[in-house]
C-alpha cells in the first residue's frame, strides 16, 4: 500500500512546484529538497511529535519525570512554528512506541502527516509478534527507518527477540534508529558502545544511526569502539553537554561525514542547538554537512 503523496512546494527554500514527498516509492521518487538552488536545508533528524490529545499529557508527564523542559507543545503545529523560528527546513519524526500495540496506531498516525516539511520513521517494539510484517507494512507506506530505545523498551541490542527485526530491516534497506548511551529516565544502561560494536560485527548490513553521539555520557567508549565505524552519529542532547573541543575530536575521530544534526525537540532549543554547532570549532563544511549535506545522503533526497 504506497503511500506516496505529492507534497507542496517548501514554504523556505525554493523547490519545484510540485514534489513527491520522501517516501513512498522510496527509490524513484523526485525528491522533495531536489530543485532547491540556495542553500542546503537545515535537517533535523532527532524530534518527537505526538497526536494533539496525547501531546497534552505525554510532554508534561515527561517533563515531570527528567531534567528537561519542553520547548514547544509536541504537536505537528508546534514543531511547524519551532522550524519556522530556528531555520529548520526539515525534521525527520523518532516515534517510540513503549507496548506492541502502539505499533501499528503510531505507524498509521506519522505515514498519515502530510507536511512534506516533516519526514516521518516509524515505530516498532521487540515483542511485536511479526516484526517483519510491521517493517514491511513501513516501507510500503513510504517511511525510511524505524526508532528503538533499548532503555524505554527494556531490551538488550542482542537479544534473540531483536534479530528478526534486524532482519527484516536489512530485507527492506529500513534505517534502524537507536537512542544510545545514557537515559535521562531510566537508571539502567543498555545500549552502551561495546553493545553497539558487537552489533554492527553481527549485522554489518543494517543502516544504522546511534543518537546522542553514539552513546548519551558514553563519549570515551565511544571513541575507543565506534567512532571511525560504519555507523551513523547525531548530535541530539550532546551539544550542551559535551565540551566543544571534545565534541571536535569525536566528530573529526568518527568522520564529520557520518554525524547529523538532531535537537531531541521538544527537548532543547533547536536554535541554539545550530548556534553551539556553528561556533563549535569545526570548519565551515563539516558544519554545513552536519546540519543537512549528510542526511540528505542518508536519507536518499
Amino acid at each position: 500500500m504506497a503511500l506516496a503523496r505529492r507534497a507542496r512546494q517548501h514554504p523556505r527554500l525554493q523547490a519545484q512546484p510540485r514534489v513527491t514527498r520522501p517516501g513512498g516509492d522510496r527509490h524513484s521518487a523526485e525528491s522533495a529538497l531536489r530543485g532547491y538552488p540556495l542553500r542546503m536545508p537545515i535537517i533535523d533528524m532527532h524530534v518527537h511529535i505526538f497526536p494533539d490529545d496525547l501531546a497534552a499529557k505525554a510532554v508534561p508527564a515527561l517533563e515531570a519525570v527528567g531534567d528537561f523542559a519542553a520547548q514547544y507543545d509536541g504537536t505537528v503545529a508546534g514543531l511547524l512554528s519551532e522550524m519556522e523560528r530556528s531555520g529548520v527546513d526539515l525534521s525527520v519524526a523518532q516515534p517510540v512506541a513503549t507496548k506492541p500495540a502502539q505499533v501499528r496506531i503510531i505507524n498509521d498516525w506519522v505515514a498519515g502527516i502530510i507536511d512534506p516539511r516533516i519526514i516521518p520513521f516509524g515505530a516498532m517494539h521487540p515483542d511485536l509478534p511479526d516484526p517483519a510484517r510491521e517493517i514491511e507494512y513501513m516501507a510500503e507506506a513510504g517511511l525510511l527507518g524505524f526508532k528503538l530505545h533499548p532503555e524505554h523498551q527494556d531490551f538488550e541490542l542482542h537479544d534473540l527477540r531483536m534479530q528478526a527485526i534486524y532482519a527484516a530491516a536489512v530485507q527492506f534497506k529500513m534505517i534502524v534508529f537507536f537512542h544510545a548511551g545514557e537515559d535521562v529516565i531510566h537508571s539502567s544502561v543498555r545500549s552502551t558502545p561495546e553493545a553497539f560494536a558487537n552489533l554492527l560485527d553481527e549485522w554489518p548490513d543494517m543502516t544504522a544511526v546511534l543518537a546522542h553521539m553514539g552513546g548519551f555520557r558514553q563519549w570515551v567508549g565511544v571513541s575507543e569502539r565506534l567512532a571511525g565505524r560504519d555507523v551513523w552519529f547525531d548530535t541530539a542532547y550532546t551539544l550542551p553537554i559535551l565540551p566543544a573541543e571534545e565534541f571536535v575530536a569525536l566528530t573529526r575521530a568518527h568522520g564529520a561525514d557520518r554525524v547529523l544534526f538532531g535537537s531531541d525537540g521538544p527537548w532543547t532549543d533547536a536554535a541554539v542547538e545550530i548556534e553551539k554547532l556553528r561556533t563549535c570549532g569545526l570548519t565551515a563544511d563539516e558544519v554545513d554537512g552536519i546540519l543537512g549535506g549528510n542526511a540528505t545522503r542518508l536519507l536518499g533526497l
